[in-house]
């Protein structure tokens, strides 16, 4: 007689063989993060369209307009700084005289003095070795575009022998042992080392200046993030910024991932915030909306106001800077008088007696 199967081990059995799929739904989801990354393009699209309008209108129209009607005021405000630059310099080396040198503020003029008139010579800078190509980090100068098309270039395998045993940012010489023999090398940095070249590639296939027809300002600003992300060792970014390209090119989101496109959201918004601190700080510029701004006269009252104050506020700086070094001037002067009314000091020595009696 079979014995029949208790209820608990028939259901272990059959949840054990089950393997359901369960279909997901994600395009709301994706939808979502579509919305979003439209709505990041549109707010970096109109806070970099008042910075343009800033930078080629506004500036460039204000700038001549200021000129016209405070040329001798703008003139006078311009040497008088100078002047004040040249005579703090000049304080800031007393002080710093005073502070390491010790002594009195005469003496310490004296010897800024002293030393402006007669520098000492500097020494020559060391003889180049001519092992500088060796210690150059690779990540100062990036490769062009001719190396990194052709693998077969000798410099390609220099590129692949000093980045391919080690990820971004090791020293080669890091994977040798303490004890002289060779360590370990870790299974990560390589293929991490090998995505990031791979990815620094194509995009310099796409944005290099000398394969562009034409570079848009949005080019130029991917071309100079790919060299940073590309020195920092940032492959994340490379991916991002070669995505924006195909997208660019494309002009759709299809073949985008959600994730990827989620993470491209992101580094949006944090360059929307960096230029709202720009645009922030533009505002309080008079500069800003000038071509827009039907009041000049108004403005130029405002200004005149400002520069004025501006300029006597100076002058009362500059002369008690003057006043200052005049009287460390005329107390060295003091000290070189009484140095050369000093008299020499007499030989302590024996006298000799040279009269003899006869």
């Amino acid at each position: 007689m079979k014995r029949r199967a208790s209820r608990g081990s028939v259901h272990r059995h059959s949840a054990d063989h089950c393997r359901a799929l369960v279909l997901v739904d994600g395009t709301g989801i994706r939808k979502k993060i579509k919305k979003d990354y439209d709505k990041a393009v549109r707010d970096l699209a109109g806070v970099r369209r008042q910075l343009d309008q800033f930078h080629q209108t506004d500036l460039p129209q204000f700038t001549c307009w200021l000129h016209t009607h405070f040329g001798a005021l703008l003139t006078e405000l311009r040497e008088l700084s100078h002047k004040m630059a040249a005579d703090e310099e000049l304080i800031f080396q007393v002080e710093n005289e005073v502070f390491f040198g010790g002594g009195s503020y005469a003496r310490a003029y004296q010897r800024v003095i002293e030393f402006r008139e007669n520098p000492r010579p500097q020494p020559p800078p060391p003889a180049d070795s001519g092992e500088s190509g060796a210690e150059r980090d690779p990540f100062d100068d990036p490769p062009e575009a001719e190396d990194l098309a052709d693998d077969a270039d000798p410099r390609n395998a220099f590129f692949d022998a000093v980045f391919g045993e080690s990820g971004p940012g090791e020293d080669p010489q890091d994977n040798q042992d303490p004890r002289g023999g060779p360590r370990a090398k870790p299974a990560a940095p390589v293929p991490a080392s090998s995505r990031l070249k791979e990815l620094y590639r194509a995009l310099v296939r796409r944005l290099h200046p000398d394969t562009q027809r034409e570079m848009t300002p949005q080019k130029i600003e991917w071309w100079h993030q790919a060299q940073e992300a590309y020195q920092a060792g940032d492959a994340e970014q490379l991916e991002v910024i070669l995505t924006l390209c195909e997208i660019g090119d494309s002009g759709t989101t299809q073949q985008t991932s959600a994730s990827l496109l989620q993470r491209i959201t992101a580094r949006l918004k944090s360059s929307l915030r960096g230029i709202k601190r720009q645009v922030a700080a533009l505002r309080k510029d008079p500069a800003w909306g000038f071509s827009a701004r039907a009041d000049h006269e108004g403005l130029a009252v405002q200004l005149r106001r400002a520069m004025t104050g501006d300029l006597q506020e100076m002058r009362r700086r500059w002369t008690q800077t003057q006043e200052t070094i005049a009287k460390w001037k005329a107390a060295a002067e003091r000290l070189n008088q009484v140095r050369r009314r000093k008299p020499r000091p007499q030989n302590a020595g024996p006298q000799l007696n040279m009269e003899f009696p006869f």
